[in-house]
């Protein structure tokens, strides 16, 4: 793939499986959903959404399966747009002695769009929102009143690695205002007043409401934001970004004490051919493919979609009942 190639090929639904989950729904042409690249924003993550996914909790699954929720219709998505990691030397008291001296910030500008993955089945949406709201397999709750919004909860996480992938270290984005400031006259300095550029603790807030993919305006509801590290490891060549906070989609795995809970992320990969003295923004590159299994072949192409373990304990009584939607014979759960 051609380093300056803008448009990645878009991670779409392959609405073959729907057929056989749902009983007869036909498949459909693949849809695109994003928004156009420009101002400088040079990738996307799209976004992808298994059937599997949209079923979430309300899919019956054995023990040996993980579970994947929360599903159709709590689950959402957001479409990500990202510029290349940039460099800036600012002036910033040295948070030990208070000194005032140059630092070299790294950072990255985003904005989110909320996307509707229904949209991805096409001429057959309507019939998609009908099998996945059909009662049968979404039990109704009357009882409990109507809960708020989820949260949107960006959060970047840097980590420099060697070229196979192993991690050297691991830097979480810095809430910095003085920095943020600085990179807003850079990046948003002639849009300054009908933008925001939010940083990861601005940026908490309840999920709108999914723009259309045919909505021609829609980089005007994108919500704008940046990550900022500091003091990165000038020496580090290859570096991984993993962008959380953009899903609700989660995966748990195992049983018991040994449960696995993971979380739906972006991750766009970066490299920066060079050594740590006169390092300039423009070495650093994009990552667009790689080849993951060591088998000569390109099988990852970024940015990617995937999930990642977050460092959680489950404490939830009768999880596998709940979760799982496993349908039990109402003799049996009353000797029970």
């Amino acid at each position: 793939m051609a380093k300056n190639k803008i448009f990645f090929q878009v991670q779409i639904l392959a609405f073959s499986a729907v057929a056989a989950l749902f009983g007869g729904l036909s498949p459909c042409r693949a849809q695109i959903v994003r928004a156009p690249l420009t101002e400088g924003f040079a990738r996307t993550s799209s976004i992808t959404m298994s059937v599997d996914e949209m079923l979430g909790v309300r899919k019956e699954r054995a023990l040996d399966e993980p579970i994947v929720g929360p599903g159709y219709p709590a689950l959402w998505i957001a479409e990500v747009q990202f510029k290349s990691i940039r460099l800036r030397r600012i002036d910033l008291p040295d948070p030990k002695t208070g000194v005032v001296r140059k630092e070299l910030v790294r950072y990255m500008v985003y904005r989110m769009i909320r996307r509707d993955y229904t949209e991805l089945a096409g001429q057959d949406r309507a019939e998609l929102e009908k099998k996945l709201a059909d009662p049968d397999i979404d039990p109704s709750n009357v009882l409990d009143v109507e809960p708020l919004m989820p949260l949107q909860m960006p959060r970047f996480l840097l980590e420099t690695t060697e070229k196979d992938g192993t991690i050297l270290q691991t830097y979480v984005d810095d809430v910095n205002v003085e920095i943020q400031n600085v990179v807003f006259q850079r990046e948003m300095g002639r849009k300054g007043a009908t933008l925001k550029l939010l940083n990861s603790v601005e940026a908490i807030s309840e999920i709108g409401e999914p723009v259309p993919t045919g909505d021609p305006d829609a980089l005007l509801k994108a919500v704008y934001g940046v990550a900022v590290w500091r003091n990165v490891d000038p020496k580090a060549d290859f570096m991984t970004v993993t962008m959380s906070g953009f899903s609700n989609a989660y995966r748990i795995s195992g049983i018991g004490d040994q449960r696995v809970v993971e979380e739906k992320v972006v991750v766009q990969k970066f490299a920066r051919p060079g050594d740590q003295y006169l390092q300039d923004e423009a070495e650093l590159r994009f990552v667009d493919e790689a080849d993951t299994d060591g088998d000569g072949k390109v099988d990852t192409r970024y940015p990617l979609w995937m999930y990642r373990p977050k460092p959680v304990q489950l404490k939830m009584r009768d999880v596998d009942t709940v979760l799982r939607n496993i349908r039990r014979d109402p003799a049996t759960a009353a000797k029970n």
